[in-house]
């Protein structure tokens, strides 16, 4: 999310594995914590942020050869199919 909004990996990663500190500190879920708690963090968080809790909108994120979105699952069961015919 962070790196999609310019934040380099580096500076991310650091940033995730606080916002995973703050929510087990807290006794709730990542996805629980407010955008105000994650923008405290970092000011690249937006109101979009709670988007990338949906499992749905995850794994359509990863479209990349070998992803896990459905498009690129089912291009890869086509691919099969036709090795196996």
């Amino acid at each position: 999310y962070l790196v999609r909004k310019g934040v380099p990996f580096r500076q991310t990663h650091h940033i995730s594995g606080a916002a995973v500190k703050m929510a087990e500190a807290r006794g709730v879920q990542i996805s629980d914590l407010s955008v105000k708690d994650l923008q405290a963090l970092h000011p690249s968080f937006g109101e979009d942020v709670k988007r990338i809790f949906d499992f749905e909108t995850s794994v359509n994120n990863r479209s990349s050869v070998g992803g896990t979105s459905r498009v690129t699952v089912e291009a890869q069961i086509a691919t099969l199919k036709k090795w196996l015919a």
